[in-house]
């Protein structure tokens, strides 16, 4: 008898020992359910098991490589698509006075712009008249002015029986030459602003030379029929100023001395050329009166003058 009970209750604590190892196998699989069905929709905007904080944190960090993405997407080049209208409208003021002192229709030149730039689907930003090298690619230039001027000398060469030639002798002040001379040597910037207004200075007398602002000629140009005659004097000041940069600064000679053996030369005792001492004197003595002249000059300056 009372070997039965000891088995009863063996029994019993076997299946006790069951019951509890099963509850805990139940327990055990469905918090690994659950840890589960976290992970899984931890990328989702329903389910992220962070602090507020945090959360927004990561969301801020996964807009970052968003823009980031987009960035570098607009980074790739991009064809820039051509608007000569508005090209046109920009350079206005400068065409109208470039079409004025070299005596062309204003109509004529923005049409034939327009019909140049039919040939290509971008605009080179400096060069306004489409000008091409030896091999047929656009140019470029220092500034768009410096492009716009090259193109009314090309223009004037191809359609040299269609411009204004009409002759206009200047009887103005210096004060207007200057200021010519200020802003075409922002154009050729190469050239020094006060000694091209010293040079002219020292040429012309101040600028107020008579018989060479009859000529429009402020630089003592010559020619075989003696001093070269041009049409107005905006054009004879910017022959100047473009001979400076081309023949002169444009070559090394970019002090007075070493233009002088070359624009006023003469020889020393030994045979050897060099400046006129003379000229150099004349051109030193202006530059002390130039050397404090503002150097910006605006187109508007020029045209309101």
């Amino acid at each position: 008898m009372k070997k039965g009970k000891a088995c009863n209750k063996a029994l019993k604590h076997i299946l006790c020992c069951l019951i509890i190892l099963l509850i805990f196998v139940i327990t055990f699989t469905l918090k690994v359910e659950a840890k589960t069905e976290t992970v899984i929709n931890a990328d989702t905007e329903d389910v992220v098991p962070l602090k507020p904080q945090l959360r927004n944190e990561l969301l801020e960090l996964k807009k970052i490589k968003i823009v980031n993405l987009e960035a570098i997407t607009y980074d790739q080049p991009r064809i820039i698509e051509k608007d000569i209208y508005s090209y046109l409208e920009e350079e206005n003021e400068e065409l109208l006075f470039f079409s004025k002192i070299f005596g062309f229709n204003y109509e004529f030149v923005k049409d034939n712009i327009i019909t140049r730039s039919e040939q290509y689907d971008y605009i080179e930003p400096t060069n306004i008249g489409f000008l091409k090298d030896k091999e047929g690619n656009l140019k470029k230039y220092r500034n768009i002015e410096y492009g716009i001027v090259e193109y009314f000398y090309e223009l004037s060469d191809l359609y040299p029986k269609i411009r204004n030639k009409k002759h206009v002798s200047y009887n103005g002040t210096s004060d207007y030459i200057e200021n010519l001379i200020l802003y075409y040597t922002s154009i050729y910037d190469n050239v020094d602003s006060t000694l091209a207004l010293s040079i002219g200075a020292a040429e012309s007398g101040y600028y107020k030379v008579k018989y060479m602002l009859h000529k429009n000629n402020i630089y003592g140009g010559m020619s075989s029929n003696g001093l070269i005659s041009h049409e107005n004097i905006e054009i004879g000041v910017l022959k100047y100023i473009r001979m400076l940069s081309r023949s002169y600064f444009g070559k090394g000679l970019t002090n007075e001395y070493l233009i002088g053996k070359k624009y006023c030369p003469t020889r020393d005792d030994n045979g050897n050329k060099i400046a006129s001492p003379h000229w150099i004197n004349l051109v030193n003595t202006a530059k002390n009166k130039y050397k404090n002249y503002t150097q910006n000059v605006s187109i508007n300056e020029i045209v309101n003058y």
